[in-house]
């Protein structure tokens, strides 16, 4: 008999140090393929995670850590009747670069990561007592800065590059505007034709020719930008409804829809953790 898993999430966001962190128990729900303007760093709780990423499927067991760049495609999804149980957390460059730079007495990059699937057991147990140290309302900032620098410079010093390998940043120019297009205007409604007007080429070539730029075709990356910025406005404490309006999308549960595609939680409990004092929001 399969047993069913109730989908749970719950979400944190840390007042001093911004840091980011969900944990999540998904039986049903599959994340949309969509991308972080941070670093995706995981551990796999129980229950087996199936993601694809940069071309291939991954599988994420128990113990095993998930390491994903700033801007690279994922989605996400169960790969079992058990489902699967998970911490992620988000730390941007600047977090990772104060630091390296700390560690390194120096200036210092930060880390890019080649694989996707680490087997570390102890920089696992690093990052979830990191995770469990910004959930808990009343672990201290000091509590969390060990644990930060505990977690993340064991990570970056065992299995990350000093810099992305030769060749992932160059950019097709056409490409490249079309991608400044779409950034500066993301409350519009663009179509193919008009992209692909500006890069010169035909449609279909224009949109493989982003897709593989960037990681996403260029509806699917224009919806990624409307969701950081609305990100952005929740976090400053615009209602979800003015900020759907804002960012270009039909109504509010369309955003709200995207949102929790993407993220796993709704707008409202995003909005709440970036409010509250480092407290939780809660879902399922």
């Amino acid at each position: 008999m399969t047993r069913t898993v109730h989908d749970e999430v719950r979400f944190w966001r840390h007042p001093g140090t911004g840091l980011e962190v969900l944990n999540g128990r998904f039986g049903g729900h599959a994340y949309d393929r969509h991308a972080h303007g941070t670093y995706a760093i995981g551990v796999t709780l129980h229950g087996r995670q199936g993601f694809s990423h940069r071309g291939r499927r991954h599988v994420s067991t128990p113990g095993t850590v998930i390491a994903m760049n700033p801007d690279e495609a994922h989605d996400g999804e169960a790969a079992g009747d058990e489902g699967f149980g998970y911490w992620m957390l988000y730390p941007d460059a600047e977090l990772w670069r104060s630091l390296l730079v700390d560690a390194a007495g120096g200036p210092a990059d930060p880390p890019f990561f080649a694989d996707t699937l680490i087997a570390d057991p102890a920089t696992a147990r690093g990052l979830v007592r990191l995770c469990r140290a910004v959930s808990d309302p009343g672990a201290s900032r000091l509590a969390v800065d060990h644990a930060l620098a505990d977690a993340l410079l064991p990570l970056a010093r065992r299995h990350g590059r000093s810099a992305a390998p030769a060749g992932r940043t160059s950019r097709d120019a056409a490409v490249a505007r079309i991608r400044d297009l779409l950034h500066a205007h993301y409350d519009r409604d663009f179509r193919l034709e008009e992209l692909a007007a500006e890069a010169g080429r035909s449609r279909f070539q224009v949109s493989r020719a982003f897709a593989a730029s960037y990681g996403l075709p260029p509806h699917a990356w224009l919806t990624r930008r409307r969701l950081e910025v609305a990100r952005e406005l929740l976090r400053a404490g615009q209602p979800a409804a003015e900020v759907a309006a804002a960012v270009g999308f039909v109504d509010q549960s369309h955003l709200i829809r995207r949102f929790k595609a993407s993220y796993g939680i709704t707008p409202g409990q995003f909005q709440a953790a970036c409010t509250a004092i480092c407290t939780s929001v809660q879902s399922g």
